[in-house]
């Protein structure tokens, strides 16, 4: 074998090694969800489609109004939805506000006991709940045996207020069946842009 055969085979496997090790690329999503920009980070090669649905509007047991702007991630296997809640005046988004939606919305999916972390979430404090199915479940969504569910929320606009208490006029509540990589990955590059005019008076830095 010549020098020139030798050392053009040392690139090719050089090249080989480095195309098979290279991580995949994350695709980038960001777009508006009713008045929000939005952006989170897709780390996976399953073929997925996002989907924004309109508006809804409630009022809570309270009596305080709220409109509601969804979101999802919805693959062959799994999804993720992403529920954004714009409330007409600042609401709690404390660790236990935001632990009392996470514990809901995993009850609600069939956990018994729910796992539950207190990460940052776009810079807020927010809680991470999951559980993983022992059975299969057939509710408002259908889980196989093995389906790990996350749950999480936070408020992107929370704030300490001149009462102490820490309140945002918006939620961010997500649920997947993705796998622990993907969600993870997505609350982590998830980013939500509040309106200024949405801005809660009062706010302390």
């Amino acid at each position: 074998m010549t020098s020139v055969a030798r050392a053009m085979r040392i690139e090719l496997i050089l090249f080989l090694i480095l195309f098979l090790v290279a991580p995949a690329w994350a695709a980038h999503e960001a777009g508006m969800v009713g008045p929000f920009n939005i952006s989170f980070d897709m780390n996976t090669t399953t073929k997925y489609s996002v989907i924004v649905e309109g508006p809804s509007s409630d009022v809570t047991s309270s009596g305080v109004k709220f409109t509601r702007y969804y979101l999802t991630v919805d693959s062959a296997e799994y999804f993720a939805l992403l529920a954004l809640t714009e409330y007409e005046k600042p609401m709690l988004a404390s660790i236990d506000a935001n632990k009392d939606i996470v514990v809901a919305a995993l009850q609600g999916s069939g956990a018994d006991q729910p796992k539950l972390y207190q990460p940052l979430i776009d810079g807020q404090p927010g809680v991470l709940g999951s559980f993983r199915f022992e059975n299969q479940y057939t509710g408002p969504e259908t889980y196989q045996q093995g389906d790990i569910v996350v749950a999480a929320s936070y408020s992107p606009d929370g704030a300490v207020q001149d009462s102490g208490e820490y309140r945002g006029r918006t939620n961010c509540r997500v649920i997947s069946t993705y796998p622990w990589e993907i969600i993870r990955d997505l609350l982590y590059t998830l980013h939500i842009e509040v309106p200024k005019e949405e801005s809660i008076p009062g706010n302390q830095s």
